[in-house]
């Protein structure tokens, strides 16, 4: 158990730093930073759905979630019109269009799951950009405030769980996550938003509410985006979506529950802060 806490740990520190970094140096490494990720996940995704006999259409599926996002990208730091996100449409229409002639034998399953990778992968991605810009004026620390309370959820629910844990949460999709390790999740993910905003005001400000609020949409959307996937893997019977990141798995494996926060967070900060 040691052993395998050490290798999640030392993983998850580097992998932190690296996305620090990146989000820190400009808007163009951030940029850089989300289409390697949007990459690696759409190719994992992709490559679960196979493990089903489907055959989604990774290319299309790549290219949409890429310029989804990048047209956020482009609306926010170049003042691009908004008319421009009409050109998605026509991307989404090409995926019937290459369906219709790839002679497979599930159509429907083949682009439903191509769909499916769009609304899964690209969606959230794309609305990061709601985060990241306020205007024109690039920001990382809400991002990096999103991902700060995901990972400490994911965290505390992770000791808080193989220490304490006795009552199974769902045990029928993810046989090790505990009662227990939930309620530990949420309540170091509050205590950190509280944090925050008392001690980090002079970087990010954020009213109290809101760091409540998320704190417990990333506690609980976020065990929901992490139950989910475990869903799909074990659908397909996998224990990881990938092996990029020792002791963590793949990239979904370690974005599943920001995937699943980041619409609402987005939301929240870009209508209401």
């Amino acid at each position: 158990m040691l052993k395998s806490f050490l290798t999640r740990a030392i993983t998850g520190i580097l992998f932190v730093v690296a996305i620090g970094v990146a989000l820190y140096l400009s808007p163009m490494s951030y940029a850089m930073l989300m289409t390697c990720i949007i990459t690696l996940a759409t190719n994992e995704f992709c490559r679960m759905s196979r493990c089903s006999g489907q055959a989604p259409h990774f290319y299309i599926a790549l290219a949409i979630n890429l310029v989804g996002f990048m047209l956020g990208f482009l609306i926010n730091t170049a003042g691009t019109d908004l008319r421009i996100l009409l050109v998605m449409i026509g991307m989404i229409w090409l995926i019937f269009l290459v369906e219709l002639f790839s002679h497979n034998e599930h159509p429907f399953l083949n682009i439903a799951m191509t769909l499916l990778c769009i609304v899964y992968v690209g969606m959230p991605f794309a609305l990061f950009n709601l985060l990241a810009f306020k205007g024109e004026q690039y920001d990382y620390w809400p991002i990096l405030y999103l991902f700060l309370l995901c990972w400490v959820n994911d965290t505390g629910a992770y000791l808080t769980g193989v220490t304490m844990g006795k009552h199974k949460l769902m045990e029928r999709v993810s046989p090790k996550k505990t009662i227990e390790g939930f309620v530990g999740g949420i309540i170091l993910t509050l205590a950190t938003a509280i944090a925050v905003h008392h001690f980090c005001s002079e970087w990010i400000d954020l009213p109290l509410w809101f760091c409540i609020v998320t704190a417990l949409v990333a506690s609980i959307i976020g065990t929901c985006g992490d139950l989910i996937e475990s869903m799909f893997k074990r659908s397909v019977n996998i224990k990881d979506s990938g092996h990029m990141l020792p002791g963590h798995g793949g990239i979904l494996d370690r974005f599943d529950a920001v995937m699943f926060v980041s619409p609402i967070v987005a939301l929240l900060y870009y209508f209401f802060v």
